[in-house]
């Protein structure tokens, strides 16, 4: 599972643990999705930036 970090243009930070992203060209807004279920939804119009932070791996 990855985490995401949504930058707003109002300088505001989310932070979202999910399986995957899509965007919605007729809802105008990300949804985020886990196991097939919708975690959250985040409109286009307000987001400067999405970024995905993968959980790695830890060997030892």
């Amino acid at each position: 599972m990855a985490r995401y970090e949504i930058h707003y243009l109002d300088g505001n930070t989310d932070h979202v643990t999910a399986d995957g992203v899509e965007y919605d060209t007729d809802a105008r807004d990300y949804t985020f999705f886990t196991d097939g279920q919708v975690v959250a939804l985040t409109p286009v119009a307000n987001v400067r930036s999405i970024i995905r932070h993968e959980d790695q791996a830890v060997t030892g």
